[in-house]
């Protein structure tokens, strides 16, 4: 069985919510304690959830906590990997950042079962306060800054917290929010400056990206504002006096070298062939045009942020960032080929400098989604002179936490996410698929704490 630590109102946890009504979605039978319990020595509050794997769908239940094991085969003795043929791990449990102990032996408490599809919600707490606060770590917060922005109600906020002056405006809508709020009787000392809206741009594609499309969704979940930009408007330039920061996802950015074109790659349809009400949306990013235009974007002061493969706007730019997963070959460098490092779809797990204003509310650690992802090896004098900045890296030989990774050595103090300095503005890069399919709740908030002024 899994002990979910979380009451409804632990900090950080309300993703835990969405994790058990995920279950609850799917037939899993789930338990909830009615008061404070004990397993081994170890109190757990009233309200923890309880998942015991003698139902009838244990096998799901299994596969949605543990890690997935994917193992080593070789087509001989000595030979090349016999690669997965799709993704090797997932365990939602891990990207969602849900905190769970595992008991193998059988365990009964002051446990009720939840009915069959009854989704579970937070309760409000609210105390009424000179100020208010609420955690940055959690991502049902940005969801409340946000319909308190929209109010009109002031907010400020540091690593760990948004604050909120009373207000009957703010207390209509904190007495009414899923998530914790604190009263305070004065603001700390370390609160920073206003927290202010950006002008928000996310790319996508005629035909629709899928990538996009999850990541649309998850910004409408969270009650952001935002407006989608295609490739002509991109070329047109003059984006500044648009947007404040602009989202490129995986597929968006070209590579260096133009790939090969293969049976399943989608091919432009002749305009002519699309309805008028269509064109704006035809069109690809191209190293002629677009990254130009997105060169004096950031120059004069915007934000980009890319995903995955998009990383490749970091090399367009020519800054001083390599690829990491390289090796020597007759004094030249190669990618390392798939007999030695492939990781095709898997749990890894990442270091996140907690400091830097980009990542507060995270974790020390956070498990991401790696599929063929981008590894950098930054320039130690571009990080001394503030050029460039290590967001998250891989701090050990061995990172898996769930599927197949062949060679994983090689990630070793690779950087996964790094933030670089471009004129004015500034460019966030994430190598891993941190909004991938809208299931990678733990990491979501390293977009959603570039979506607002004054908050670096």
């Amino acid at each position: 069985m899994y002990f979910a630590r979380s009451s409804s109102h632990a900090s950080g946890n309300l993703s835990a919510i969405a994790f058990i009504n995920i279950l609850i979605k799917s037939g899993i039978r789930v338990e909830k304690a009615s008061k404070a319990f004990e397993v081994n020595g170890k109190g757990y509050p009233a309200g923890s959830y309880i998942v015991k794997t003698n139902q009838a769908f244990r096998p799901h239940v299994i596969d949605m906590f543990e890690p997935q094991d994917h193992p080593n085969d070789f087509q001989y003795p000595g030979g090349p990997p016999v690669r997965p043929y799709d993704a090797a791990g997932w365990t939602p449990a891990y990207t969602m950042g849900i905190q769970f102990d595992r008991i193998l032996e059988e365990v009964n408490g002051p446990f009720e079962s939840v009915p069959y599809g009854e989704l579970q919600k937070a309760k409000p707490a609210f105390a009424t306060g000179a100020y208010y606060s609420f955690s940055t770590s959690d991502n049902a917060s940005f969801t409340l800054l946000n319909d308190l922005l929209k109010a009109g109600v002031e907010v400020s906020k540091n690593a760990s917290a948004f604050y909120v002056k009373h207000s009957v405006a703010a207390a209509e809508i904190l007495a009414k929010a899923s998530v914790k709020t604190q009263a305070l009787a004065t603001l700390p000392a370390t609160v920073s400056a206003k927290v202010g809206t950006k002008r928000v741009g996310l790319w996508d594609t005629y035909g629709g990206s899928m990538p996009s499309g999850w990541l649309r969704w998850i910004l409408e979940q969270h009650h952001f504002d935002f407006k989608l930009v295609y490739a002509k408007e991109i070329d047109k330039g003059g984006l500044r006096s648009k947007f404040d920061v602009l989202i490129f996802v995986k597929g968006a950015i070209p590579g260096l070298r133009p790939e090969p074109v293969g049976e399943w790659d989608e091919k432009e349809p002749v305009e002519a062939d699309i309805p008028a009400e269509f064109h704006e949306t035809m069109g690809k990013i191209t190293v002629a045009k677009s990254v130009p235009a997105l060169r004096a974007f950031l120059e004069e002061g915007g934000d980009v942020i890319t995903i995955g493969s998009s990383a490749n706007l970091a090399y367009h730019l020519n800054l001083p960032v390599k690829n990491a997963l390289v090796e020597m070959v007759a004094g030249k460098e190669r990618n390392l080929p798939g007999e030695k490092f492939y990781i095709p779809g898997s749990v890894m797990q990442v270091t996140v400098d907690q400091s830097m204003p980009a990542n507060w509310g995270m974790a020390p650690k956070a498990d991401v989604i790696f599929a063929a992802s981008p590894v950098f090896k930054l320039s130690p004098e571009s990080i001394s002179h503030g050029v460039l900045t290590p967001l998250a890296w891989f701090a050990t030989e061995k990172t898996l936490r769930s599927g197949w990774a062949f060679g994983q050595a090689y990630l070793q103090d690779g950087v996964a996410a790094f933030q670089a300095k471009v004129g004015k503005g500034n460019l966030f890069v994430y190598g891993p698929e941190v909004t991938f399919r809208g299931q990678t709740h733990s990491t979501f908030k390293v977009v959603f704490n570039q979506l607002y002024e004054n908050n670096r």
